[in-house]
């Protein structure tokens, strides 16, 4: 990992004209070398003081590292960019600020588009991405137009595809399994012998996520021997009122679910408060699974049961395997992460099968 490992820029070090080395940084500062290069870096172990002193003296003479001088007369950019498809879901902010963490270690900027699920959109973001001439790109999910990989290619951009396992050909994937995920959901509320079960996921034909849980519901239900019936399906935005909106309607079905597979935790938030306001206790009444754990799932009434899903390990592998490629390694890793159902209260034994005390 050539690009983000830190090391001191005081060995050998040749100064331009005009410009000053660490050691005459250092030297003016009152600190050592190895100071100034930890402060350079943004790592622990320097006192306020000192590194207040060590930051004057750098925004004195204008300072820039020549690791980063080198790197621009070399035709880096030292920018990366990342395009998520919204800002508004927490589960993205956790990778986004994993990625932008590494990001400053290796002293390189993040450049966000936010495609707003939007497959042209996200073209055109990766299109002005390459435009600004970034290092290496980092993307979310997969299914896009072949030509885009063929453009990045073609300006040798090196990039990674998150939440998703299947990207361009040697592309290394760092994501997890989104259909193996749905299908632990749905075994969790099998399990609990429901058989009328809902499902609330995202538009399956502009994200590939929402299609691969959707088919884990349909796969599951058929496993167990249960018709699947699309008039419990319900595509909608990942809002709080659209899993609201969505649970009312089932709800009003003659035959109304006993529970609900919210491939979201905003939607199954949504649709928990559905249920309060037609008088139903979850889960006595209906069980509810979201699906990201979100941190706001542990202080819904009652808690959300739901899938975990490593967002923001995600984005750390995802930057650092970007990185490895952007210094040189030739033979790019994808990886599988985990998953893990966290069972809190919002799911329990479907009516028919629970035993009274």
């Amino acid at each position: 990992m050539k690009a983000i490992t830190n090391h001191p820029a005081d060995n050998g070090e040749v100064a331009t004209p005009g410009s000053k080395t660490i050691r005459e940084i250092a030297l003016e500062a009152g600190v050592s070398t190895a100071t100034v290069s930890r402060v350079l870096n943004n790592l622990e172990g320097v006192s306020a003081k000192r590194r207040e002193a060590v930051m004057q003296v750098v925004a004195r003479h204008d300072y820039v590292s020549h690791r980063m001088a080198g790197a621009l007369a070399g035709g880096r950019s030292m920018a990366i960019g990342l395009v998520i498809p919204t800002i508004t879901n927490s589960i993205y902010a956790a990778s986004t600020q994993a990625i932008q963490r590494v990001a400053q270690r290796a002293s390189y900027s993040v450049l966000l588009g936010v495609s707003d699920f939007d497959p042209e959109e996200e073209v055109r973001m990766i299109r002005r991405l390459v435009e600004r001439r970034v290092d290496g790109l980092i993307l979310t999910g997969g299914g896009r137009d072949p030509a885009i990989y063929r453009l990045l290619d073609r300006h040798s951009i090196p990039f990674v595809v998150t939440w998703r396992m299947e990207g361009a050909p040697n592309c290394p994937c760092v994501s997890f399994d989104n259909y193996g995920a749905g299908r632990l959901a749905m075994v969790h509320l099998l399990d609990l012998g429901h058989r009328r079960i809902g499902l609330i996921c995202g538009r399956s034909e502009v994200n590939d996520r929402a299609l691969e849980r959707r088919n884990a519901y349909e796969d599951a239900l058929v496993a167990a021997g249960i018709r699947v019936d699309g008039s419990l399906i319900f595509e909608r935005d990942f809002e709080f009122i659209e899993g609201q909106t969505a649970m009312l309607r089932m709800l009003s079905h003659a035959d109304p679910p006993t529970a609900v597979f919210a491939a979201n935790d905003i939607q199954a938030i949504g649709a928990i408060s559905a249920c309060r306001e037609k008088g139903l206790d979850v889960p006595l009444d209906v069980s509810v699974i979201g699906f990201d754990d979100l941190p706001v799932a542990e202080f819904t009434f009652p808690k959300l049961t739901t899938i975990h899903v490593p967002g923001d390990r995600m984005g750390h592998i995802a930057a650092l395997r970007l990185f490895e490629m952007i210094g040189g390694e030739l033979e790019p890793l994808s990886e599988v992460l985990p998953v893990e159902l966290v069972h809190r209260q919002s799911t329990g034994p479907a009516k028919e099968n629970r035993t009274l005390a």
